[in-house]
């Protein structure tokens, strides 16, 4: 069976993940369309661009139902974001900053019925200023904002609210912050990262045995989480505030930028050969994507009364 890739052809990152797939039939994928249900010709798709196009992200769910393994998950990957992240990490038990959702507002007055104004004293005093704010399905720290006033928190959410599902969060101060990789939901690695706007963060290199304690909590944490989302690669982010505390500041990167050259080559090679392994663990398995939409009873024997078998 092959291995499909969706991604472009010249990303470097794929590239060195293809060449480590030693003898693997790959193919890169693209689409015009099909019968239904997809030939079952892909054991494994590699996707790391549906989720800027809702037409392959929906591809990739057709093509999980009929048998092919998607990494990641697109049902998983769909369902989620930064609020859903939250209780989600609350639930089993890892720390994140106090938060506070404030909804979008719409035009349509039947809705407006409903949403209404925040309650700006239960922010103000389940928060406390200063406070970060972001868009509940950001991504490379877009609008991510602090706030020094609850005036300022008004404004802020009054030039939004049309527009973005808001998240008002407690203000960790931190000493060190680490964006970590979990890679088949086994495999963790724990990079000092200094974030910055727009893909602007930089990895910082340090020693293993540096904060030994502290990256062996955020290894299993991490693992449990990803486990939880159902994510076979992901990039987590965690601050360690000044108490040497682990909070989870963003769970959820469904496909993380790998840049070569922004990192350090004993990390960059590292992901290569994990991510490769990951894929051909898939390959020699007959594992598919968990999804509820997945039939409990053998579809042609529980319709056999009302149809004809097929030709």
């Amino acid at each position: 069976m092959r291995i499909g890739i969706l991604e472009l052809r010249e990303d470097p990152f794929i590239r060195d993940v293809v060449s480590a797939l030693s003898g693997a039939e790959v193919e890169f994928l693209s689409f015009r369309g099909g019968v239904l249900p997809f030939p079952h010709q892909y054991r494994v798709v590699l996707d790391r661009l549906s989720y800027c196009h809702v037409s392959l992200r929906e591809l990739m769910k057709s093509l999980s139902l009929s048998g092919t393994y998607i990494i990641n998950n697109p049902f998983a990957a769909t369902e989620t974001n930064k609020l859903i992240d939250l209780i989600i990490s609350d639930q089993i038990g890892i720390p994140h900053p106090r938060t506070f959702v404030l909804p979008g507002k719409t035009s349509q007055d039947e809705c407006g019925q409903v949403i209404r104004e925040p309650d700006w004293d239960t922010v103000a005093h389940d928060i406390g200023f200063p406070c970060i704010v972001k868009p509940f399905d950001g991504f490379a720290w877009k609008d991510v904002r602090v706030i020094n006033s609850l005036e300022e928190l008004q404004q802020t959410y009054k030039s939004l609210e049309f527009h973005e599902i808001l998240l008002v969060q407690q203000l960790i101060r931190y000493k060190d912050y680490y964006r970590v990789f979990c890679i088949n939901k086994k495999d963790v690695l724990p990079m000092k990262w200094n974030p910055k706007p727009l893909g602007a963060g930089e990895y910082i290199y340090s020693d293993e045995a540096e904060n030994a304690p502290v990256r062996q909590v955020l290894a299993e944490q991490t693992i449990r989480l990803n486990t939880a989302l159902d994510l076979d690669i992901n990039a987590v982010e965690w601050c360690i505030d000044e108490e040497g505390r682990p909070w989870v500041i963003d769970a959820f990167n469904e496909v993380p930028e790998i840049a070569k050259e922004k990192i350090p080559v004993v990390y960059y090679n590292w992901i290569v050969e994990k991510f490769a392994a990951c894929i051909q663990d898939k390959l020699d398995s007959e594992e598919r994507n968990k999804t509820l939409l997945l039939p409990t009873v053998d579809p042609i024997k529980s319709l056999a009364p009302f149809y004809p078998p097929p030709h």
